[in-house]
């Protein structure tokens, strides 16, 4: 499967290098090789962890095509990422985020579900593909 990287997924990812909140060390040893992963979905057997991956819910209701990656203490501040992605024909990268709380996390599952909808109507900006 491909992954596409969308503008959302970019430029969170910039915000959190510029606010020091993901370190390249973290990022090279932990994120990015997860992400790969999505290149083999749903062979690997990381896939089968729910603390790894699980379906995107908001509200109780699972979001259509949606799935959240997590990383659990991650780098020196312990941080709690997560990276929703949309599983169509092809994996899209939305947004990472830091899971700070409930009120935080359904933000921006809500924004998640919204963004899943512009990708299904083509308004979205791929910045690049990971294969």
């Amino acid at each position: 499967m491909e992954i596409v990287i969308t503008a959302w997924a970019l430029d969170s990812y910039l915000e959190l290098k510029h606010k020091h909140q993901l370190a390249t060390q973290d990022y090279k040893h932990a994120v990015r090789p997860d992400v790969l992963l999505l290149r083999t979905f749903p062979r690997d057997p990381k896939f089968a962890n729910n603390k790894f991956w699980s379906p995107a819910s908001l509200n109780g209701a699972n979001i259509p095509d949606g799935f959240k990656m997590k990383w659990h203490n991650l780098g020196a501040n312990r941080i709690q990422l997560r990276l929703p992605v949309g599983m169509m024909s092809e994996a899209f990268l939305c947004h990472a985020y830091i899971k700070t709380d409930p009120k935080t996390e359904a933000r921006q599952l809500a924004k998640f579900k919204t963004r899943l909808e512009l990708i299904r109507r083509g308004q979205y900006t791929e910045c690049g593909r990971l294969l």
